[in-house]
């Protein structure tokens, strides 16, 4: 029963499955316009549900062990793609002359993807909890009050990758840090850009 909930808690935030919901909050904070809200979240499941396919083709193909591409040595690949898949989102973007706000966060999610990978090197920090603790926190940021409690679940996330195995406590621990220092590191730039 614990591994089932486990399991159900770690798809749940799923990193692919929580960016779904990035840019739908942030364009329409931002704007105003829950009709570009969606249009540009449909733009951004595009390049999510693409690089879903690659994860599943590379699992066929043996490239990955699992979904979760639980093996550091068979992550830089992934970390090329996500690099591209970023860079190509990116020039959409400016191409489209899409939301300062998305341009912001996709150069963040770059950059986090560069640091990843080099940290890869070492420990095979947990994605998981990397991504709900930068999400999470940014939103304790931003909206503050009753937000502060959504943190509660980033140890709940831990528990659960710690549960089916899929890290350890460390790699838990390196993750949640990651992502909580690079949601402050962008949240005082974009405050940055738009307070100039």
């Amino acid at each position: 029963m614990k591994i089932a909930i486990a399991q159900i808690i770690s798809f749940l935030f799923n990193p692919i499955l929580l960016l779904v919901f990035v840019p739908l909050l942030l364009v329409y904070k931002s704007t105003g316009n829950i009709v570009s809200a969606f249009i540009w979240t449909v733009y951004t499941m595009i390049f999510l549900l693409t690089l879903v396919f690659f994860i599943i083709y590379g699992v066929h193909k043996k490239l990955f062990t699992d979904m979760d591409v639980s093996k550091r040595t068979q992550r830089p690949l992934l970390f090329i793609v996500c690099l591209v898949m970023g860079l190509l989102y990116l020039w959409g973007l400016f191409f489209l002359n899409g939301p300062k706000i998305l341009m912001v966060i996709v150069i963040g999610l770059i950059i986090s993807v560069l640091l990843a990978s080099l940290i890869n090197f070492k420990i095979k920090a947990s994605i998981h909890v990397a991504t709900v603790s930068a999400l999470l926190f940014a939103l304790a940021i931003v909206y503050q009050g009753y937000y502060y409690i959504a943190l509660l679940l980033i140890p709940t996330v831990a528990w659960s990758r710690l549960t089916i195995k899929r890290h350890t406590l460390p790699e838990t621990i390196v993750g949640g840090c990651f992502g909580i220092l690079l949601s402050l590191g962008v949240y005082l730039f974009v405050t940055h850009i738009y307070m100039h």
